[in-house]
């Protein structure tokens, strides 16, 4: 199975389409809000736990 990361303007993109802002998103992924500006910024990557949790949140999203 092909698994790719997202790129970090794709994870800023989902934040967006949450209406979420950095503190609330880090909290919901169980991370600190470093973390989340790391990620969005393209200065590291999730891990594979962070993705598959981001990939819930977005197809939950977009069903709504």
């Amino acid at each position: 199975m092909y698994n790719r990361c997202m790129d970090n303007k794709e994870i800023k993109q989902l934040r967006g389409l949450l209406m979420l802002d950095q503190q609330e998103f880090a909290d919901v992924m169980a991370v600190d809000k470093g973390t989340v500006s790391r990620w969005e910024r393209g200065k590291q990557r999730p891990k594979a736990v962070h993705l598959r949790r981001m990939a819930r949140l977005a197809k939950k999203a977009l069903k709504a």
